[in-house]
């Protein structure tokens, strides 16, 4: 399996969005990759600048927002989604986060969902994560 990740072939099908940051070369992963039919994001948080005041509500709205932006980069419609996974540091929050993620998903493409609670970095309440066909 290694071999075939790394082979040209599996490169040239390969199209990514490598996040670059100031002043660096090379980053450590990219927004997504849309590979064999499927697009895959990294994990997705709402304003970091802002993650200490805001509410989970709030960070789910900037979290979707930002997904919608790489499904748009990607040419790829949220009717598409194929699954959906949310990390959440407290999982009391469910019903907050589902407000928003409810009236976001798109009825006619429901995609699988998983919540689950975790430790996130940076101060964040949720990381989202995607992957939808093309």
């Amino acid at each position: 399996l290694c071999g075939l990740l790394l082979s040209p072939l599996f490169q040239s099908r390969m199209q990514q969005a490598p996040i670059r940051a100031p002043g660096v070369k090379e980053w450590r992963m990219s927004k997504w990759i849309k590979h064999g039919g499927v697009i895959r994001t990294q994990g997705i948080v709402g304003d970091l600048t802002k993650a200490a005041t805001s509410s989970v509500t709030q960070q789910t709205a900037e979290a979707l927002g930002k997904l919608d932006d790489i499904l748009a980069a990607a040419g790829v419609a949220r009717a598409n989604l194929l699954s959906v996974t949310v990390f959440l540091t407290d999982i009391s929050k469910f019903d907050e986060m589902n407000e928003v993620y409810d009236k976001w998903v798109d009825p006619a493409g429901l995609p699988t969902r998983l919540c689950v609670q975790a430790k996130i970095g940076h101060g964040a309440a949720l990381e989202i994560r995607a992957e939808a066909y093309y």
